[in-house]
């Protein structure tokens, strides 16, 4: 690297002064140190940095110059298509890279980078055939849901820069936002809606894996979105931010260089508690570990707790149960499903956990106790028809383990019900005799008969277009249905496991599964008051989602997290 970086100091940035003097001539660039709180027009750009190899170079007034990669060297030959003097504003060249000290300063004030900047330029790199059709089919007055532009449109999303987790940031702060890929651009608008279009008409997602990279973006893209809406509608009501938590589990789908990022990456739109600032000289583990502290001993909500089993490398982790490891990745999202259906199973927090003081590695909180699982169902595979077959089978012969001999109607009525957490394909609430549940009901006869039947792996497409089916593929694929001993039913993550106890844990909305650790020799003797637990899983209980169990009376008791 061959420049000198002009100083910062304060909420100052650096923002990139370009200038094309003809067609075929070089830019020439100039750094401008300004002012976040009253900055020039700039653009600020958000990208994926998938090719970091330098293979080019822009140049400085005085001689310097910096290197470019080829993503980079592609943005600024669309850039001085449209002009021959624009200012920009992109992290690689406007952060010191060699710099710690300056990048953990910079950090902090990404989202206050990408809110002030006049336009947010979202570069996805040059365009083909494939997202010519995409941003075809988002232009058009009424997006045609037919199949080719739906696929397209699908297919665009597997571009690198939808599973980054510094975009999340930068669209939701940003203004003025316009996608661009090659030569076509759109505004979010239009792009929000040919992401809407894919969830409300695209039949074919079926024929996708779970980890196709299109899927995988689709996804981000989708909770992304969602945030960017709860962000302004805070920032409109004059709240500080999104929660910590609904941030950190949009972080479990994303991709970063560095895993610690996956908490970096939200100061600007995030709440005010103390999670730790940028840090790059300690370990990732301890930046998980921290984060988990400073969230549930800091506030009213343990909902952390839901999210800390995720992942399912976890079991190789070092890190603490309690704590979210964010090297893992996973798609389960509970506390979108707690904000759609309104659950609540913990309800109040009043005593805040605490790091226990003897073992520091342990959270001693307060719980009680729902159920042991009895009964473990093989796990739900919307994509393999023998699979699926054997755990519907298993979960109908459940019925007669459950309390209040249920009628098969009403049995019929209970799964239909609990396979979709009560919320429909748009996570709106759908229970029984709501609006709507007759339809579901008849999706649900469908499904089952379908299943039921001699169908083979073959025949898979015949119901795709099924509403019951394109539910729980999003929504419990390869989760495991459960019995416990008092006859209550649910589902939980692939871990649950026979044995396993249910608690409700004031402050968190949706109940846990703990596994308590075989107690040594010494221990026994010694007659522990408190037990040690591990946190396998959140899950969903039938009849215990809304606070009901905190009306049982069943005692509140201590437990330690290791």
């Amino acid at each position: 690297m061959n420049i000198a970086y002009p100083p910062l100091s304060g909420d100052y940035i650096r923002i990139l002064d370009v200038s094309i003097n003809g067609e075929h001539s070089e830019p020439i660039c100039n750094f401008r140190v300004v002012p976040l709180e009253n900055p020039p027009d700039y653009t600020a750009v958000s990208y994926c940095w998938d090719n970091s190899t330098d293979i080019a170079k822009i140049k400085f007034q005085n001689g310097d110059s910096l290197p470019l990669s080829q993503t980079l060297l592609d943005l600024f030959n669309s850039l001085k298509q449209k002009s021959s003097k624009f200012t920009v504003w992109i992290d690689a060249i406007c952060i010191n890279q060699e710099d710690t000290t300056e990048k953990e300063f910079q950090v902090p004030l990404m989202g206050k980078i990408y809110s002030r900047s006049t336009e947010v330029l979202v570069w996805l790199g040059n365009s083909d055939d494939i997202t010519k059709n995409a941003f075809r089919f988002m232009k058009q007055e009424e997006n045609d849901v037919e199949e080719h532009g739906l696929e397209s449109m699908l297919l665009l999303l597997q571009r690198p820069w939808f599973q980054r987790v510094w975009v999340i940031q930068e669209v939701v702060a940003g203004r003025n936002i316009h996608v661009v890929c090659g030569e076509d651009c759109v505004d979010l608008s239009h792009f929000s809606d040919g992401v809407s279009a894919i969830w409300n008409s695209f039949t074919g997602l079926g024929r996708y894996e779970d980890d196709h990279p299109a899927i995988l973006g689709f996804w981000c893209v989708t909770r992304m979105l969602g945030i960017r809406e709860e962000y302004q509608k805070k920032i409109n009501q004059g709240e500080s931010g999104v929660c910590y938590e609904t941030l950190l589990q949009a972080a479990y789908h994303c991709q970063a260089t560095r895993t610690c990022d996956k908490v970096f990456a939200f100061h600007g739109i995030a709440d005010s508690r103390p999670v730790p600032k940028a840090n790059y000289r300690i370990t990732e583990e301890q930046v998980f570990v921290e984060t988990a502290e400073a969230l549930l001993c800091n506030g009213d909500s343990l909902d952390l707790l839901a999210l800390s089993w995720m992942g399912y490398m976890r079991q190789h982790s070092r890190i603490p149960t309690w704590a979210p490891d964010l090297r893992c990745h996973a798609y389960d999202e509970p506390l979108v499903l707690c904000d759609s259906a309104g659950w609540d199973a913990g309800g109040r927090l009043n005593t805040p956990p605490k790091i226990d003081a003897e073992s520091p590695r342990r959270l001693r909180l307060q719980v009680k106790q729902l159920d042991t699982i009895d009964v473990i169902c093989p796990p739900f595979a919307s994509w393999v028809v023998e699979q699926q077959r054997a755990a519907v089978k298993s979960v109908l012969a459940l019925r007669s383990r459950l309390a209040g001999n249920l009628s098969r109607e009403a049995w019929m009525d209970r799964l239909a019900e609990s396979l979709i957490m009560g919320l429909n394909i748009d996570d709106n609430p759908l229970r029984v005799g709501m609006p709507g549940w007759d339809e579901h009901r008849r999706h649900f006869n469908e499904w089952l008969q379908w299943l039921q039947s001699n169908s083979r792996q073959k025949d898979l497409h015949k119901i795709e277009s099924n509403l019951h089916h394109r539910i729980i593929r999003t929504r419990i694929d390869t989760m495991k249905a459960f019995a416990t001993s008092r006859g209550f039913f649910g589902i939980g993550p692939e871990p649950t496991m026979q044995g396993d106890v249910v608690y409700a844990v004031p402050g968190c909305r949706v109940p846990l599964v703990l596994r308590p650790d075989p107690l040594t020799a010494d221990e026994e003797m010694r007659s522990l008051p408190v037990q040690t637990w591990t946190l396998v899983s959140w899950c969903y209980v039938d009849g215990l989602m809304f606070g009901e169990a905190m009306d049982q009376e069943r005692p509140v008791e201590e437990v330690l997290l290791r």
